[in-house]
């Protein structure tokens, strides 16, 4: 080969291992993220993005469509719909997200006191003849709950305000819930059976309402696996993948109810028996 055609080859092949990585950047997939509201009193959000709205309007018991953005360290602000890229947000957090990932932000607490978690979404199938669940607890007057199968296993262990539990893999089809109080076997209420069809991909969200009351909210994320979820929560913006549909099936709202009205009772009972004891 003539010393010439060498030198080319030579400059071609530095050319292509610089330029290689940038190439790679080029095709790496972008996060995807959503908002789910679950923050009773505050009005519809849009979500900001290192200050670029990239989700808007959001109404309360709501959950978005995903939207893009690129892999990396974001700051991630809840602002009240329509207000200034530059006013106060009800709340803010600074979040990783991988290429390709799905991350659910929910809006979560009361007006008073909202705060914000990111969690990261999966879509994976689960094993043949079951379904996928996982719990949101946004309800702040919770106490710490075990969830489990009516006389079966614990699926989800000191559920607290503010987590987001990983998926679990339940067993398709209908089945009962029990909620127990943490770390013990005394059961606090026994829910009736609901039905999980196989290959359903599901978040349950507790939450409350504006008037104080608990109730439950569930997020189709995918009625099966690889179906992004094209809207959100089943009582609000649509929330099924494309050309499925599922009716909401609420499996703890009487439990939760239950157990909020039995704490505040204890509550009041305390504060009258103090009152009492300092007059």
């Amino acid at each position: 080969m003539a010393p010439t055609a060498i030198l080319r080859a030579a400059v071609l092949a530095l050319l292509l291992l610089v330029a290689l990585p940038g190439m790679a950047v080029a095709q790496e997939k972008p996060a995807m993220v959503r908002v789910v509201h679950l923050s009773a009193g505050v009005p519809a959000v849009d979500l900001y993005v290192d200050g670029a709205k990239t989700v808007s309007a959001v109404p309360f018991k709501t959950a978005s469509k995903y939207r893009s953005l690129p892999a990396g360290t974001h700051t991630l602000a809840v602002r009240p719909v329509g207000a200034s890229r530059d006013s106060t947000p009800v709340t803010s957090l600074r979040t990783p997200v991988r290429a390709g990932a799905p991350y659910t932000t929910a809006l979560l607490g009361s007006a008073e006191a909202s705060r914000a978690v990111v969690a990261k979404d999966d879509f994976s199938a689960p094993p043949a003849g079951r379904a996928k669940l996982r719990i949101i607890d946004a309800a702040p007057q919770s106490p710490p709950l075990d969830i489990a199968v009516a006389d079966g296993p614990v699926l989800f262990r000191d559920v607290k305000f503010g987590e987001v539990t990983p998926f679990v893999d339940v067993a398709a089809g209908r089945f009962s819930m029990e909620v127990r109080a943490a770390g013990t076997s005394k059961v606090l209420f026994t829910q009736g059976a609901a039905k999980m069809p196989a290959g359903m991909i599901v978040t349950l969200a507790g939450t409350i309402t504006a008037t104080g009351q608990i109730e439950t909210l569930p997020i189709l994320d995918a009625a099966g696996a690889g179906n992004l979820p094209r809207g959100g929560v089943a009582t609000g913006a649509g929330g099924t993948a494309e050309g499925q549909a599922w009716r909401p099936v609420a499996l703890l709202p009487l439990p939760m109810v239950g157990l909020l009205a039995a704490t505040a009772w204890m509550a009041r009972r305390r504060s009258r028996s103090q009152a009492v004891a300092h007059r």
